[in-house]
């Protein structure tokens, strides 16, 4: 007899949880009552077990008020099912942050040979048209197909979860790849002529994400408090807590800052010790950044003044965001080890 196909599921909230309340949306029992039913009769004639999981109740949460703590929680389950043996894991998740999961999922699964699909919706079940009855079915189909790696599914397409970034607010189209090109849908995710069934996939996790893994929901986040976004502006004047330890200066064009904003950090931090890490990002989400290309307002001129610098490279804001928390989880004290596996760096 043929074993059934163990495939996770998560309901965690957002829009695709949500529905219309007057002229605004907000979480709803009825709407995360109607996809859960929708999901199961997916699956219901295909020999699948599925593990529902809904970590915060239905219908869950906005993923704005989801933190890497929350992640940290739902990796710990999905690590928990891969060693049962796991064919597949679906996730609904809220738009809005969607890009910074699937990107911290992409550093702790990185050679995954499953599907982690992640899905939501920009309009609610109730809205016409909605994309609900898209995604999710095409969500489901890649799973089941075992289309192998770390993905979001939007508007019939795939997208790298360490290179997807949200684009449009509102827009069934919601995502683009930064620096590459999404994945369209294939016609053989529709048939019956998919990879043949073996024993669910065993799945050795990293020493680095087991240690991550043991710290308590609190520590995850007040570690993770230790990262500050600086967002650079003409004209604007930075302010910084010191007790940051990884700094991402948000600048400009190849990665560069107001003169203004660097000896800013020059003043506040040049005479510690243990001095931040610097992440250059750009505004300018295309191509490989060059923070050193222009002289004086070149991000990784701080490296003169004893900073060390990482280059962006071409990864979206979403994915450095991510990194930054993976590497102060793994070494508090020395994240520049794990930058420096991804980022171009130290300068």
């Amino acid at each position: 007899m043929e074993r059934k196909e163990r495939i996770l599921v998560f309901f965690t909230g957002g829009t695709i949880a949500s529905g219309m309340l007057d002229s605004v949306t907000g979480p709803s029992k009825k709407s995360s009552q109607s996809i859960y039913n929708y999901i199961k009769h997916f699956f219901q004639d295909k020999n699948v077990e599925l593990i529902c999981h809904e970590p915060w109740g239905m219908p869950g949460k906005d993923s704005s008020n989801l933190d890497p703590g929350n992640w940290q929680q739902i990796t710990s389950l999905i690590v928990q099912e891969l060693e049962k043996g796991l064919d597949g894991v679906l996730i609904l998740y809220g738009t809005d942050t969607m890009a910074y999961f699937s990107a911290w999922l992409s550093l702790c699964f990185p050679d995954i040979d499953i599907s982690i699909i992640l899905t939501g919706s920009q309009l609610t079940l109730d809205y016409k048209p909605e994309d609900v009855t898209i995604n999710i079915p095409g969500a489901a189909q890649v799973v089941y197909y075992r289309f192998p790696g770390i993905w979001i599914y939007c508007n019939w397409k795939l997208f790298q979860g360490k290179r997807a970034h949200k684009a449009h607010a509102l827009h069934p189209d919601a995502f683009t790849v930064s620096n590459g090109t999404p994945v369209y849908f294939n016609m053989d995710w529709a048939t019956n002529n998919r990879k043949s069934i073996t024993l669910p996939s065993s799945y050795t996790v990293s020493p680095e994400l087991k240690k991550m893994l043991t710290l308590p929901v609190e520590q995850v986040r007040e570690i993770c408090n230790k990262i500050c976004w600086l967002m650079c502006t003409p004209g604007m004047e930075p302010l910084i807590d010191k007790n940051k330890k990884i700094i991402c200066i948000y600048g400009f064009g190849a990665g560069n800052a107001p003169v203004t904003v660097l000896n800013y950090i020059r003043k506040s931090f040049g005479k510690e010790v243990k001095k931040p890490c610097i992440i250059a990002c750009s505004q300018a989400e295309g191509d490989i950044k060059k923070p050193d290309y222009y002289q004086e307002v070149g991000i990784a001129w701080l490296a003169q003044n004893g900073f060390q610098v990482w280059n962006q490279m071409d990864y979206p804001v979403e994915f450095i965001h991510a990194l930054s928390c993976y590497a102060l989880l793994n070494d508090n004290n020395n994240p520049g080890t794990i930058l420096s596996k991804y980022l171009q760096g130290p300068f």
